[in-house]
């Protein structure tokens, strides 16, 4: 005989969890206290609630109390069992002899009575609600109605709970929508675009290992591309074939599935070896077009229960055009990347072409010997020291050195050392770190980490700053670098330095360090000026004029043999380069086939107003300069308001041009003799077309 109701007892059970759901309280513990009243108000000893998966095959259970731990994780199938055909059939269902009944599933040893009671929404029946008892008849039709209240309250929990998801999830879905947007708009990289994807929607959503495989069209395969969550072991040689499980199946049918459950499915493969003793999980796997075709899929797995699989794929779909984007872009980067390596391969064949030995101008006997020594040191490693007048070749030379060096396919990378001011120097040749000092908003890397496993030319060394000649003497000694405000790491690197200077004088007047002297002073090659090498002459002017043609539409056939002899009998102080300005003027003013005297008799030019005769004297001596007379009054007469600017900037061009001269043209050294920074100096110098 049941045991009868006590109806005081279940009002105050159901107003009590109606208020608890009004309230909107914890879920999980509304359905224990559900669970709990049901079991109490029907003397039941144990009981459970079981909710149908997605699938519609399966029931799983949700909560149970009285029963043993084991059965924590129990499924059914649809229609197993008194639960199972109270699943399938809608309705519910007593049983008081569990003996007589064929199909009764007993989960604990004794029990003899079941109640079971559908709960239903919309007319579709979503789980069951079921107590049991140790008693024959221990149920009845009030039993049965009460229930039947307490499934509602349990339905509508869920309902509430499910929309109240939802409504999260969207939420959810845009804020890391928003946070993974930041991330695909910040490389270019597409695996590390994928793993900051996956790794933030995992980390949202409770998913682990995600995989994306890009289709292979000579291959036809799918093979990997990125991963998070596994070890490239357990990736080697993965891949699938269109149609092939349930990764080929959405490749080939472009669209989304959910496996539930990937232990009961067929179609998975498991080639990752993903569940195996680690349980079971449900499974994502989403295709990534490209227009209207499907260049891969990926996918991830999750151990959640209750998953919203329709939005969580709708997010997913929206991922995949975001990974399909970066797919994109990586081609273009790539095809980008081939271009460009296949021009930098072009200009490193055309820059080892220009600098190889057979290429360097000069014949006279103080080059050759210094081309011999050059082709003997480019294969070591020793720094090498270029000392000579400034315009003499020594970064031509430096160049040379490089590209017939191991070396010549790593960086080549050039610096002026008396160019860049001394307070951004040292971040300039050393690099810094961002927050280092204010301005530094990033990491920036330095000439010396740029020019890593090649060589470094570091041009007017003499005018390096005491402070950072010590730094660079530690590149030397211990092959390492420290970054401003960074630490320290080693470079591979070849240093070759030139100077203009007597470095020897610098070390006597402690501006420069001895100790760097002898290590950069391994190998000095010192590069003869061009009055030395007059034999030269006609070699370099026949080469200036056929690079001079080309750049200015010129057809200029060579230069006269009295225009040759002016510029052989000239000395030259600003060397090669002087010689190049030169011609590369007469050139562009030139209206003849052929340069001649006239052409390089012009006042910004080193022979104006001479005669050949009177150029073939030697240079005089650098003394004081020439005093400097005024014109007669007469003179001004056509000048006026110009008067004051004419003469001064004829007395800062002789001033100029004499300091240069004194000093054999080192600006640094001219600039402090004339008492003017060295900055002012260049400016002067292009203000008044001075040519040295």
């Amino acid at each position: 005989m049941p045991n009868q109701i006590t109806k005081t007892e279940a009002l105050r059970f159901i107003s009590e969890i109606t208020h608890a759901v009004n309230q909107g309280g914890d879920p999980e513990a509304i359905l224990e206290r559900i669970l709990s009243a049901c079991i109490q108000t029907t003397y039941a000893e144990s009981g459970s609630i079981m909710l149908i998966d997605e699938d519609g095959e399966n029931l799983t259970i949700r909560c149970s109390q009285g029963l043993p731990a084991e059965f924590g994780r129990l499924k059914l199938k649809m229609g197993e069992g008194v639960t199972g055909r109270v699943a399938r059939s809608g309705k519910a269902r007593i049983v008081g002899d569990a003996a007589s009944e064929t199909d009764y599933i007993p989960l604990k040893e004794g029990l003899c009575s079941e109640l079971a009671v559908p709960m239903i929404v919309s007319g579709i029946v979503i789980g069951v609600i079921s107590v049991d008892s140790t008693a024959k008849e221990a149920f009845d039709r009030d039993h049965e109605q009460f229930l039947s209240i307490m499934s509602n309250l349990a339905t509508r929990i869920f309902v509430d709970f499910k929309d109240n998801q939802i409504l999260k999830n969207r939420d959810r879905f845009h804020l890391v929508l928003h946070e993974i947007s930041r991330v695909v708009s910040g490389s270019l990289n597409l695996e590390d675009v994928f793993r900051e994807v996956m790794t933030i929607t995992e980390k949202a959503f409770r998913l682990h290992r995600s995989t994306l495989l890009l289709y292979d069209r000579s291959l036809d395969q799918l093979r990997i591309a990125a991963s998070v969550g596994f070890t490239k072991d357990e990736l080697i040689d993965v891949t699938y074939s269109p149609g092939e499980g349930i990764t080929g199946s959405v490749f080939l049918n472009k669209k989304p599935v959910y496996i539930p459950s990937v232990s009961n499915e067929p179609g998975f493969l498991n080639r990752m070896k993903t569940y195996a003793g680690t349980g079971d999980m449900g499974f994502f796997c989403c295709p990534i077009f490209s227009g209207a075709d499907v260049v891969g899929v990926f996918s991830t797995f999750t151990r959640q229960q209750g998953l919203d699989a329709d939005s969580m794929i709708e997010f997913l779909e929206i991922l995949g055009s975001m990974i399909s984007q970066a797919i994109t872009i990586q081609r273009l980067v790539k095809e980008e990347t081939r271009v460009i390596a296949s021009e930098n391969i072009e200009l490193k064949r055309e820059l080892s072409a220009r600098y190889k030995f057979g290429s360097l101008i000069g014949r006279a006997p103080p080059m050759l010997r210094l081309f011999e020594k050059v082709r003997i040191i480019a294969d070591s490693r020793a720094s090498v020291l270029l000392t000579g007048e400034s315009g003499t070749g020594k970064e031509l030379i430096a160049s040379a050195i490089h590209y017939n060096s191991p070396r010549k396919d790593q960086p080549f990378v050039k610096i002026n050392c008396a160019a860049i001011p001394e307070n951004l120097l040292e971040s300039e040749l050393f690099g810094h770190r961002k927050g280092s000092f204010t301005g530094a908003i990033a990491d920036k890397k330095g000439k010396f980490e740029t020019a890593d496993g090649g060589s470094i030319f570091l041009d007017e060394i003499g005018e390096l700053d005491l402070n950072l000649q010590s730094k660079l003497l530690r590149v030397l000694q211990e092959r390492e670098i420290e970054p401003v405000g960074g630490r320290t790491r080693q470079v591979d690197i070849r240093i070759i330095a030139a100077t203009n200077a007597d470095l020897e004088v610098a070390i006597a007047e402690k501006r420069f360090r001895a100790d760097l002297f002898y290590r950069l002073n391994v190998i000095n090659l010192k590069i003869p000026p061009l009055r030395e090498r007059k034999e030269d002459v006609l070699l370099l002017v026949t080469h200036f004029i056929e690079k001079y043609n080309k750049e200015n539409g010129k057809e200029i056939n060579g230069i006269s043999h009295a225009a040759l002899k002016m510029i052989e009998d000239y000395e030259w102080p600003g060397n090669v380069r002087q010689l190049e300005n030169a011609v590369e003027r007469a050139i562009v003013l030139s209206r003849n086939k052929i340069l001649d005297v006239d052409d390089f008799v012009d006042t910004t030019l080193p022979f104006a107003q001479q005669t050949p005769a009177v150029q073939a004297a030697p240079a005089p001596a650098v003394s004081q300069p020439r005093s400097f007379d005024l014109p007669e009054e007469d003179s001004f007469r056509d000048m006026d308001g110009q008067v004051y600017d004419t003469v001064i900037a004829e007395v800062e061009r002789r001033l100029i041009l004499h300091a240069l001269k004194k000093f054999k043209y080192t600006k640094t050294q001219a600039a402090r003799y004339l008492g003017i920074n060295r900055n002012t100096l260049d400016k002067k110098i292009r203000e008044l077309a001075i040519d040295y």
